[in-house]
């Protein structure tokens, strides 16, 4: 069943409403992510929690991609472009942090929680806004691995 829409502006409203309603969650998700930072190619939690959620919106997500990327895409009603939404899994080596890794010492010193959260919610605005019943192409939502420097060693 297709949602009524009058207006692009109307679907804009939905999706932002639709975010709006999961600030909590965006937010939860961000903070979760913040609290257990893993180095590049090691986000095995992170890139549980970004399938896990967009499994839970109706997306059909890919993982194991580059070891621990994760896609999902979502397809409009024709043909048109592919648009892609990126977001970082990975924390870096950040001596003294204070909620660094106590073992790795990774911490997400660049906000690449917030990222996650950003991609996350946006796909939560999308999906519950049914927007995908409106539009043409597609969105891609990528969460990418080890964009930081990280281990070396390990690499």
């Amino acid at each position: 069943m297709t949602t009524k829409i009058a207006t692009k502006q109307d679907l804009k409203n939905n999706v932002c409403k639709a975010i709006d309603r999961n600030a909590e969650r965006i937010i939860g998700l961000g903070e979760r992510i913040r609290r257990q930072p893993e180095l590049g190619f090691k986000e095995f939690k992170t890139a549980r929690l970004a399938e896990e959620t967009l499994g839970e919106l109706g997306l059909k997500p890919r993982s194991g991609l580059a070891l621990t990327g994760v896609r999902a895409e979502a397809a409009g009603v024709k043909d048109g472009p592919t648009f892609a939404l990126l977001g970082e899994l990975d924390g870096l080596v950040v001596a003294g942090h204070p909620i660094a890794d106590p073992e790795t010492g990774a911490a997400h010193a660049c906000g690449h929680n917030a990222q996650i959260a950003g991609l996350l919610g946006a796909a939560m605005g999308l999906c519950e806004a049914r927007a995908f019943e409106h539009l043409a192409g597609r969105v891609v939502f990528f969460a990418v691995p080890a964009e930081e420097y990280g281990d070396v060693e390990w690499r």
